[in-house]
């Protein structure tokens, strides 16, 4: 009845997502990642121009190319971050901080972070 109904319409809420790369094919890695998030929950909007840009913190690796892309999603942030990390970890990220391999700050194949969520600004889900 009612209740069924009620629980299977979904809310789309705005998000932002910051994406990169600096190994191997830049553009292709981050058009890939895009693909591989669930369209059944996350609906991707409007992607910015991507511009290659210095790495931060950790500065002796090859340049980033830099983007971010307006996405509508039904998923809670805590949710959308696990789908961005599964995304990441399937393109070939090493997301074990506790790998002997694993550098902060340093080169990825993709990197996906959200930026805003619901107009909230999002720093460490």
């Amino acid at each position: 009845g009612a209740t069924k109904n009620a629980k299977s319409k979904k809310t789309w809420r705005k998000a932002y997502i910051a994406v990169g790369s600096n190994q191997g094919s830049l553009y292709q890695n981050i058009a890939t990642s895009l693909s591989l998030l669930p369209s059944s929950t996350i609906k991707l909007l409007r992607t910015s121009h991507l511009r290659l840009t210095s790495p931060m913190y950790v500065t002796d690796q090859p340049q980033f190319l830099n983007g971010a892309v307006e996405i509508e999603t039904t998923l809670s942030p805590r949710e959308l971050l696990w789908e961005l990390k599964r995304v990441e970890k399937e393109m070939g990220r090493n997301v074990n901080t506790k790998s002997e391999d694993y550098v902060r700050f340093g080169p990825r194949v993709v990197d996906l972070d959200i930026i805003l969520f619901d107009e909230n600004a999002v720093d460490g889900v």
